[in-house]
């Protein structure tokens, strides 16, 4: 193919025409190469979204003109906002119709013979519409301007035997005599009878759109409907720094090689699916229907270069591009197209777990070795962590006090300790003689005011604050007023926890077991532990720990007896040894010597796949019967829902096939439609109902994982697969099986 068709070439001669020559094009220097100087660069149109109106702006002074003869229009330049609006057309959402959706074909030939066979069945008109984002047909039947007019004919159609025939509702056919009225930062304004304008910028400018900066050129269009569109002509690898940051937040997945796969997949995306939207004047769309495209607001260093670093690249399949759909996290493992987009079925569309197996996953495990387990006290299980820290860190020494007993810490040990952890938190060191530490209540008080916790006691507690944490410790009354501050406010921390009972025996002699949690709380408060988080990366042998931290990545010695600290029902348990996967979000600390001497796993712990640090990896949501009804009824007309029955689940366990029986008929929900109907994040989903005395459905529990469709790359996988040493060909690969990453072929622009 040519990389520009006329229309195109034209578009962009058009900016030629606008700035004098010699100069550079609006925006976008490598798309307007393909004409200065032969150079190949594919030139894509973005449509961003259809509204009523659009603001225009610049850095600079930019010229809106004809986009076919370049001549301005109303005025030579313009400067600060100007408005775009759709003189004549709607300033809401257009009119809707309905119509039946009775089926979708991979080609246009069947679909045709089915609309035939419907019209000469049901005797009412039928359409075919092409559904861009699938590159499917659609069958539709019949016309109404409201659901309950085609209530009697779905009916009747699902009778015949389409179960999952539904309503969808259209935007009206399009509208005559809507134009463009550019309104200026002066309130003048022209209707200039337009339907296409260009909005070009100053050399090395950029064109905003509703306070959004884009690269290249925009064409401002009426839509079918009558509102304006933006159209965004830009350069493929200029558009993609626009779509990975978008798509894949380089702060919070800031994994190269997995931003260089997403680069490659959103290229092979765009490049396959060009052309898609041709009947409304642009190739992509800018939203989740195609994939996200932020234009220059949401470029990022590290993505750029991720987009820099993959120039021109493309996955392909038998020579051809693949369609790289792709996911944001898949709970584990991804489903076969074929379930899920019937059209979309390719043999490299076939899920596949998002995790490593067998030899592979036990080469990529980082097994430490440290000090025995602390002893645990009944009831202070959590203590033994705190304990660790406190010896890692030289404010508790290794013996003496005995951590992780029972034993009964004294007045002077207290204040040595309170020393040692003053100086760490650079705070000054306490004052006068031991303290009065004979009870619990006094200990804690003695620790507050030693390490600057005072003024805390008196002026963010009450004296009802205090009545209300102590109401159910009958050993109120004994303490004194500001020991009994001291343990409420602790408590109010979580600092200080009651027992079984719900009694603090702040009377009972302190122990260390009592009082680490409290050093430990305040300890974190002026971040004196020198406590680092980040994530295991692939082993580095040799008692070395290699973390992740953000974008940088460092290879740690371990210290010759560690502390280490797994998690178990959501508590720290100390271990003499630890193993971590990539990926395990962990705590950890250094000694100054820079010896890692402290490890702790941090809660939840979501098993071992590749998505799993996602933060929708697993969810839960519960949705009443009137919820279900409404969400339904937005498609179907099956009344108040009754059962739900699942009749087939994918290879993931997606549920590929449900039925769902109401007061007034049933549907049968395949593939998306189960995840769209319902308003889930997911079809990877587990349902509990649950029945009222009289049997009636009162609402359904779904306990599901991921986000998105299921289908191909998983985003939050492939920053998994790069954090255990994946290159960005291996996580494409391994999520499209059977496909190879190679330059774009693209042939020259075609002649005059």
């Amino acid at each position: 193919m040519r990389v520009l068709a006329a229309p195109a070439r034209a578009f962009l001669a058009a900016a030629f025409v606008a700035f004098p020559v010699g100069s550079v094009p609006p925006g976008d220097e490598r798309a307007s190469s393909v004409l200065a100087s032969g150079e190949v660069e594919p030139v894509l149109r973005i449509g961003l979204e259809a509204r009523h109106r659009i603001a225009l702006d610049s850095g600079g002074p930019y010229r809106i003109v004809d986009p076919e003869s370049g001549a301005a229009v109303w005025r030579e330049t313009y400067s600060g906002e100007t408005l775009a609006i759709a003189e004549g057309g709607p300033e809401g959402e257009p009119p809707s119709v309905y119509r039946i959706q009775a089926g979708a074909f991979s080609t246009e030939e069947s679909a045709e013979a089915e609309r035939r066979r419907l019209e000469q069945v049901y005797g009412e008109p039928a359409i075919v519409r092409r559904n861009p984002d699938r590159g499917s047909f659609r069958v539709r039947l019949g016309l109404a301007t409201s659901r309950e007019e085609l209530s009697p004919l779905l009916a009747r159609v699902r009778r015949d035997g389409m179960a999952s025939a539904w309503v969808a509702e259209e935007a009206v056919e399009e509208k005559a005599g809507v134009s463009i009225r550019l309104v200026d930062r002066s309130f003048e304004s022209l209707v200039t009878g337009a339907r296409r304008l260009a909005v070009l910028p100053s050399p090395g400018a950029f064109v905003s759109v509703d306070g959004k900066r884009y690269r290249g050129t925009i064409e401002i269009r009426v839509t079918p409907a009558g509102h304006v569109r933006a159209v965004n002509w830009i350069g493929l690898e200029a558009y993609l720094r626009g779509v990975v940051p978008a798509e894949m937040g380089p702060e919070v997945w800031p994994q190269i090689e997995a931003l260089k796969a997403q680069a490659v997949a959103a290229r092979t995306y765009a490049w396959r699916n060009r052309g898609r939207f041709d009947e409304e004047g642009f190739d992509v769309c800018a939203t989740p229907r195609c994939q996200v495209y932020g234009g220059a607001s949401a470029e990022h260093p590290l993505t750029d270069r991720a987009v820099a670093a993959t120039r021109g690249e493309i996955v392909v399949f038998d020579g051809e591009p693949i369609s790289a759909l792709y996911t944001a996290t898949c709970g584990g493992h991804t489903e076969d197209a074929s379930e899920v987009f019937p059209e979309e079925d390719a043999p490299y569309l076939k899920g596949v777990p998002c995790r490593a197996e067998g030899a592979q996953a036990a080469s990529l495990l980082t097994e430490l070795s440290g000090r025995p387990p602390f002893a645990s006290v009944r009831g202070e299980e959590d203590a033994g962590r705190d304990l660790a820290l406190l010896v890692a860190s030289g404010v508790l020494g290794p013996g003496g006090s005995a951590p992780g007993t029972a034993a009964q810490a004294g007045s002077a040990e207290i204040r040595a300790a309170t020393t040692a952890l003053a100086a760490l938190a650079g705070i000054p060191a306490p004052r006068g003689g031991p303290p009065d530490a004979a009870t619990l209540a006094s200990a804690l008080r003695a620790i507050v005011e030693d390490l600057g916790w005072g003024e805390r006691l008196g002026l963010l507690l009450s004296d009802a604050d205090v009545e209300a944490l102590l109401r159910d410790d009958p050993e109120r009354a004994s303490l004194a007023p500001p020991e009994a501050r001291a343990v409420a406010y602790l408590a109010s921390l979580g600092a200080l926890r009651p027992g079984a009972d719900g009694r603090f025996r702040a009377g009972a002699p302190p122990t260390w077991a009592r009082l680490a949690p409290v050093l430990v709380r305040i300890g974190d408060s002026y971040e004196a532990f020198g406590l680092r988080e980040g994530v295991a990366g692939a082993p580095a042998g040799d008692g070395r720990l290699r973390v992740i931290s953000g974008r940088s990545e460092s290879v740690l010695r371990m210290a010759a007896s560690p502390h280490l600290f797994s998690t178990s029902g959501g508590r720290a348990v100390s271990s003499g040894g630890l193993v971590l996967w990539p990926g395990d979000r962990i705590r950890f600390r250094t000694d100054r010597a820079g010896r890692v001497d402290f490890v702790e796993l941090c809660p939840p712990v979501k098993g071992a796949s590749d998505d799993r640090s996602a933060a929708v990896h697993s969810w839960e949501v519960r949705k009443t019967r009137d919820e279900l009804e409404q969400s339904l009824g937005r498609r179907f007309s099956i009344g108040e829902p009754r059962s739900f029955r699942v009749l087939r689940r994918g290879v993931s366990g997606r549920i590929v096939e449900m039925e769902i029986t109401g007061g007034e008929g049933a549907v049968i929900l395949r593939g998306f439609d189960v995840r769209t109907a319902l308003d889930l994040r997911e079809s990877l989903v587990s349902l509990e109902i649950q029945r009222d005395p009289e049997g009636n459905l009162e609402a359904v529990v779904f306990a599901g994982k991921g986000w998105g469709h299921g289908v191909g790359l998983c985003q939050v996988g492939a920053y998994g697969m790069a954090v255990r040493g994946a290159t960005y060909r291996g996580i494409l690969g391994h999520y499209y099986r059977g496909t190879e990453v190679r330059p774009l072929a693209v042939e020259g622009p075609a002649g005059p």
